[in-house]
C-alpha cells in the first residue's frame, strides 16, 4: 500500500482548512439531544458530509431522535463497526462560559490552562463532535486516494445524552445489520493534558431510575403536615433506605470491588506517572472526598457511585411558601464496576420502595430510564495493540488504564453481539458537560492522523492473524 504513505501529507495540508470549513462549522450547530432543529441540522450535516463515500445510509426513525447507520467499503471485505454520537449535552451555567456555547471560537483558557495556546471552545468539542467529524475527514481522504484498507459499518447515534433508547432496541432486534462486523470502536480525543494517549479497558455499568412521590392532596399550609401524607420528607426517608452515610444498603452494592492483581498493578504503575491534581484540574473539579492519591484514583474507577443529578419539590421560587409539598422527584444514576445485573439492582430498589411503602399514605413510583452492565476489553486484542502503534507512530506513549469512570452504551455491543469494542484516539480536550468544553487547536493534527494509522495497523493485525 504505498500510496497509503501519501495520506500523511494529504491530512497535514489540509488541516487548517478542515478545521475552518468542516469542523467549526460542525461544532457551530446546537445539537443537544432535546433540540430539534439544532439536531435535524446535524444529521443533515453528517448525511451530506458521508454521501461522498459511503455505499449506503439508511436513517432508523428513533424514540427521540434518529440513528443513522452507513456502509463504507474498504479493501477488507469484514466491517469495523464505529459508533459515535452528534447529539451533545445542553448548556447550562452560561455566564460562566467565556463564549458562546455553540460559536465555536477559538480562544485561550484562563490559567492554569492557558498553557495549552489556542482552543476551539464549544459544546461538543471534546465530547465528542471533535473526534466524529475527525474520523469521518479521515474516511473521506481514504477513499479518495482508494486507500481505505478495512470496510466499515458506521452507526451513529442521536440520543446518547438520554442513554440510547432506540440504539439499545435495536442492537437488541436487529443483530443481523452487523453479521459482518469484527470488532467494534469509538473514535475519541484521549490525551492528557501532558500529551500522553490514555487507554482505558472498559466502561462500568449504569442504572438511571426515576423515583415520583405524591399525594392527591393540593398544597395546603405547612400547619396540617402533621396529618397528611408529605411526599418530599418521604422521597428523602426512602432515599436513606437504599444509600445512607456514603453506603449502599442494597446487597448487590454493599461488597466492596476486589481488584484484580492485574488491575491493581496497572494502578499502581498509573500513580507513578500520572498527577491526581491535574485530572481534577482538567475536569474542574475543586474538592474530594479523600486526600490520598490511589484513594481516590481507585474510588474514582472502581467505586459504585449513587448520584441524585435531580432532587425536585415543593416551592421553587424566591422567598418562602410555608406549605406541604404534593410531589417530590428525584433523578438517580448508579455507576458500578460489579459483575452484576442492572436487573439484580433494580429488583433490590423496588424491594425496598414496595417496604417503605407498607408504613406510607403517599404514593411511590418508581421508573426505569436506562441501563446496560460494564464491559471489559483484553490488552492483547487487535483493537487495543492497533491504538498503541498508531499512537507510537507520532511518538506519543500510551497510558493503560484498567477502566473508565464512565458508563457508555457501547457496553450492549458486546452483550448483544458479542463484539470486542474500545475508545480511544489522539487529541486533547476536556470540560465534558461542564462551561468552556474545549479541543485544543493544535492536537486536532495528530487526531486525524491517528485515526488513519488506527485503520492502517488494525487491518494489518487482523490480515496477520488470519
Amino acid at each position: 500500500m504505498k500510496s497509503f504513505d501519501g495520506i500523511e501529507s494529504l491530512i497535514r495540508e489540509s488541516n487548517k482548512e478542515f478545521i475552518e470549513k468542516d469542523l467549526q462549522p460542525f461544532l457551530r450547530i446546537p445539537s443537544n439531544t432535546l433540540n430539534k432543529k439544532g439536531i435535524l441540522k446535524a444529521k443533515n450535516f453528517l448525511t451530506s458530509y458521508i454521501s461522498k463515500f459511503s455505499e449506503k445510509i439508511e436513517e432508523i426513525k428513533g424514540i427521540i431522535n434518529p440513528l443513522i447507520l452507513a456502509r463504507v467499503k474498504g479493501k477488507i471485505k469484514e466491517s469495523i463497526l464505529i459508533y459515535m454520537m452528534y447529539d451533545t449535552q445542553p448548556i447550562n451555567n452560561e455566564e460562566e462560559w467565556i463564549s458562546t456555547p455553540f460559536g465555536a471560537e477559538k480562544k485561550m483558557l484562563p490559567p492554569p490552562l492557558k498553557e495549552l495556546g489556542e482552543c476551539i471552545i464549544a459544546r461538543g468539542a471534546y465530547n465528542s463532535k471533535t473526534p466524529l467529524i475527525c474520523f469521518l475527514n479521515t474516511v473521506k481522504r481514504l477513499k479518495e486516494i482508494d486507500e481505505l484498507p478495512i470496510s466499515l459499518l458506521l452507526l451513529f447515534d442521536g440520543e446518547e445524552e438520554m442513554g440510547s433508547p432506540t440504539l439499545l432496541k435495536f442492537l437488541e432486534n436487529k443483530k443481523e445489520t452487523f453479521k459482518n462486523c469484527i470488532d467494534a470502536f469509538y473514535p475519541a480525543t484521549k490525551q492528557d493534558l501532558d500529551g500522553t494517549a490514555v487507554l482505558k479497558l472498559g466502561y462500568k455499568g449504569i442504572l438511571s431510575f426515576t423515583i415520583k412521590v405524591y399525594s392527591k392532596n393540593k398544597e395546603p399550609h405547612s400547619g396540617f403536615s402533621s396529618m397528611i401524607p408529605n411526599p418530599a420528607t418521604d422521597l428523602v426517608s426512602l432515599l436513606n433506605t437504599i444509600y445512607s452515610n456514603t453506603q449502599f444498603q442494597i446487597d448487590s452494592m454493599k461488597t466492596t470491588y476486589a481488584l484484580t492483581e492485574e488491575e491493581s498493578s496497572l494502578i499502581d504503575g498509573l500513580l507513578e506517572k500520572i498527577d491526581i491534581e491535574k485530572i481534577k484540574r482538567k475536569a474542574g473539579i475543586i474538592e474530594t472526598k479523600e486526600e490520598d492519591p490511589r484513594k481516590i484514583f481507585v474510588s474514582y474507577l472502581f467505586n459504585p457511585t449513587f448520584n441524585i443529578s435531580t432532587l425536585k419539590s415543593g416551592f421553587l421560587d424566591e422567598g418562602i411558601k410555608n406549605m406541604v409539598a404534593n410531589e417530590a422527584i428525584c433523578n438517580i444514576d448508579i455507576r458500578f464496576a460489579h459483575n452484576c445485573s442492572i436487573d439484580d439492582i433494580f429488583k433490590e430498589i423496588k424491594a425496598k420502595i414496595d417496604s417503605y411503602t407498607k408504613n406510607s399514605t403517599s404514593h411511590f413510583e418508581l421508573i426505569k430510564n436506562i441501563g446496560y452492565e460494564g464491559s471489559r476489553v483484553e490488552k492483547d486484542s487487535i483493537l487495543v495493540k492497533s491504538l498503541i502503534k498508531s499512537a507510537k507512530m507520532l511518538e506519543i506513549p500510551t497510558e493503560i488504564w484498567p477502566i473508565s469512570a464512565a458508563a457508555a452504551p457501547l457496553s450492549k455491543i458486546q452483550k448483544e453481539l458479542g463484539l470486542n469494542f474500545i475508545t480511544g484516539g489522539l487529541g486533547i480536550g476536556g470540560f465534558a458537560h461542564s462551561p468552556n468544553e474545549f479541543i485544543q487547536v493544535n492536537s486536532i493534527l495528530n487526531t486525524r492522523l491517528g485515526f488513519s494509522y488506527f485503520l492502517k495497523t488494525y487491518s494489518d493485525l487482523y490480515l496477520k492473524e488470519l
